[in-house]
């Protein structure tokens, strides 16, 4: 097994060497506005040279590069099923709003998914929920039946949401790989925490907060529902407690150095797999760097078409893997 990707860690090697480092992100931070910063990206060997091409356009094209990259390292796709289970349930949910809505919004679905769009959409239609793949199932017909009964979007939302923390806690479960198993419940403990945070700044009701939670090993779903009663105080009190007082200092200074922190959390997470030689784990830990690179330079070049201050552009800049 452990011979099955030395070449393809070997290829990850050579790789990691192009991938964005935190004093290249600086340098893009620092450019002066978006022409210049869309420039820079062009002599980094982003996009395809054309100064024409549109930012969205760079970004889908740096996205499918990574996943050709992953697409012809590992033959068996279950085996990194754990980077595509949030795309497949928000392309659920986005084809559960537009059955009940009957509203065909554009691109609002992710590409690259193992299930259609269309089938998800006709299965809702027509109620063949069992058609689904495994795990939606329920929580499909939950979805809809709560969205068109009573309009509520948000329960709709909880319940997908919901879902997909548990399909990404199962297959960290049934996984083989360490990384995996460990960026599994990361993932899953990194939301708990989000929600709770949201559910205790609007005052959501212990109900609601216990239908949002997912059981994991990072923390006490138990716990946080009862911190949640005390409000945001509760929170960090408990968070604290928990040894995530890094969390609680990065939310008393804003959401968005919070939301930060839960993405910088992850990506030092699984720096280890720089140092591992004979597993898919560094090959699933270079997906996860460069969708966080781009995610990165998205919330950047969307600084500088919005005219914000590179005070304010740091604040949301994202730690890099490299």
């Amino acid at each position: 097994m452990e011979q099955e990707y030395i070449y393809g860690v070997a290829r990850i090697r050579a790789l990691e060497g192009s991938l964005f480092t935190d004093e290249t992100i600086n340098q893009l931070v620092q450019c002066k506005d978006y022409d210049e910063a869309m420039d820079f990206l062009r002599t980094k060997g982003w996009g395809n040279g054309n100064p024409d091409q549109s930012l969205e356009e760079m970004l889908e094209q740096e996205r499918r590069r990574t996943w050709k990259v992953l697409d012809e390292l590992i033959e068996d796709k279950e085996q990194c099923e754990i980077l595509t289970i949030a795309n497949e349930y928000h392309n659920l949910k986005a084809a559960i709003k537009q059955v009940c809505t009957e509203l065909e919004t554009e691109n609002v679905f992710y590409g690259d998914t193992k299930t259609d769009t269309e089938f998800l959409k006709n299965c809702i239609r027509q109620g063949n929920y069992n058609l689904l793949p495994k795990g939606m199932e329920q929580a499909a017909k939950d979805a809809t039946t709560v969205l068109m009964q009573t309009g509520d979007g948000q329960l709709c939302d909880v319940i997908i949401d919901r879902a997909t923390l548990e399909a990404i806690k199962q297959a960290g479960q049934e996984a083989t790989n360490e990384m995996i198993k460990k960026y599994a419940d990361d993932l899953v403990t990194i939301s708990d925490i989000k929600i709770a945070v949201r559910c205790a700044a609007t005052n959501k009701d212990t109900s609601f907060v216990s239908k949002a939670l997912v059981s994991c090993d990072g923390v006490s779903v138990t716990e946080l529902i009862i911190a949640c009663k005390d409000g945001l105080d509760g929170v960090c009190s408990y968070l604290e407690k928990i040894g995530y007082s890094q969390a609680v200092s990065a939310l008393k200074i804003s959401k968005s150095v919070f939301e930060c922190w839960c993405d910088n959390k992850i990506v030092e997470d699984i720096k280890s797999q720089k140092y591992d030689s004979f597993s898919i784990g560094p090959i699933i830990a270079y997906v996860i760097a460069r969708e966080n690179e781009i995610k990165t330079v998205k919330i950047i070049l969307s600084g500088k078409i919005n005219g914000f201050d590179n005070e304010f552009i740091k604040e949301r800049v994202r730690v890099m893997y490299a």
